[in-house]
């Protein structure tokens, strides 16, 4: 006797337990209810907001606007508020129409991509060649070069895109063709049209009456654009011998062993 009331006291216990259990799983799922159908403010782009837009100027122009949002379809990084110190800030990257803004996106400060990659502690420089001077068209981006320039009488022979002004600029002295440079960094090419432009002239015979014709014409040379990524040092090398030099290009590997002459320096 004193068993069955043991195992009907269990059983009533048990029965207790678990319908206090399922009450208060109903009670937590009606709460996970309501607080998913509850709104909650998140600010969205009212229409495009490109990058570097501050947060304050985008509110006082009506790009970005206050929306209300069930709880769960907002992130937890969500923008909710805007303080004064918020205002200040600026969109890293642009925000698309109907786009909410989250924190993530926002920072003090927006980072410019440059136009060309120079390495660092490098700057850009670039000289003008003509089309045997830069390897004939072989020099691309990314390649490496040796850069060369003749001297006369141990100044840095001038000459131009013309095989004419380049003869004519080494006559008349001691003539060394020394390499200056030995490995530099290609950033870009493009090619152009050289100044001043060559003439040639074209001689025409007519055999029904014996006479000949004369005639000219101008042709602007080909001409390449060569950046290269150098330092200080280097970039004052090569604008000097792009100004008062001739300078020549050749391509080198890391095996070319390739040295400047130093005695032969600008």
């Amino acid at each position: 006797m004193t068993r069955r009331i043991l195992i009907v006291a269990i059983a009533l216990v048990l029965a207790v337990l678990g319908a206090v259990g399922v009450l208060d799983y109903v009670h937590q799922a009606d709460q996970r209810a309501l607080a998913g159908m509850r709104a909650v403010t998140a600010y969205v782009a009212k229409s495009q907001i490109p990058s570097g837009t501050s947060t304050g100027v985008a509110l006082r122009e009506g790009l970005l606007v206050s929306q209300q949002f069930p709880a769960t379809s907002v992130p937890a990084d969500a923008v909710r508020s805007i303080s004064p110190s918020m205002a200040g800030l600026v969109l890293t990257s642009g925000l698309a129409s109907g786009q909410m803004l989250l924190s993530p996106m926002l920072g003090s400060s927006v980072e410019t991509a440059a136009a060309l990659p120079v390495p660092p502690g490098m700057v850009a420089v670039t000289l003008q060649f003509c089309v045997q001077q830069a390897v004939a068209n072989y020099v691309t981006s990314g390649s490496q070069v040796a850069v060369f320039s003749t001297f006369v009488n141990g100044k840095a022979a001038t000459g131009a895109c013309t095989a004419d002004s380049l003869n004519s600029a080494h006559t008349g002295g001691l003539v060394h063709t020394r390499l200056v440079l030995p490995k530099v960094l290609v950033l870009a090419v493009g090619e152009g049209t050289a100044t001043p432009p060559s003439t040639s002239t074209v001689v025409s015979a007519d055999p029904a009456n014996g006479s000949s014709s004369a005639s000219s014409s101008s042709a602007n040379p080909s001409t390449i654009y060569v950046t290269m990524a150098v330092s200080q040092a280097d970039a004052e090398r090569l604008i000097e011998l792009g100004e008062a030099g001739s300078p020549y290009l050749a391509l080198v590997t890391s095996a070319s062993g390739a040295r400047a002459d130093v005695a032969f320096q600008p």
